[in-house]
């Protein structure tokens, strides 16, 4: 039987390999042109050649904060080190 829908075709880039996770740069570039330049997620899968899913679960992430490390600063002196 033949497929469904025949000239559905996908707009991701065939040289980028399969289950390689989006950079930084790649989030931000796409969170950009969806917030900022108020691109639709259609035109952003077109422009980047990404995989439609890929570009809605960037979107619906948002924006990645590192958290700051936990505890309190160690007071660790030059000449303590040297004791120890």
């Amino acid at each position: 039987m033949p497929s469904k829908h025949k000239n559905r075709r996908s707009y991701r880039d065939p040289d980028r390999p399969r289950g390689q996770r989006l950079n930084e740069r790649e989030q931000t570039q796409i969170l950009t042109l969806y917030h900022i330049a108020k691109w639709n997620t259609s035109r952003i899968v077109r422009e980047l050649r990404l995989v439609r899913p890929t570009v809605i679960s960037c979107i619906q992430e948002g924006y990645f904060t590192p958290k700051r490390p936990l505890g309190r600063r160690l007071i660790l002196t030059t000449q303590k080190r040297r004791r120890l």
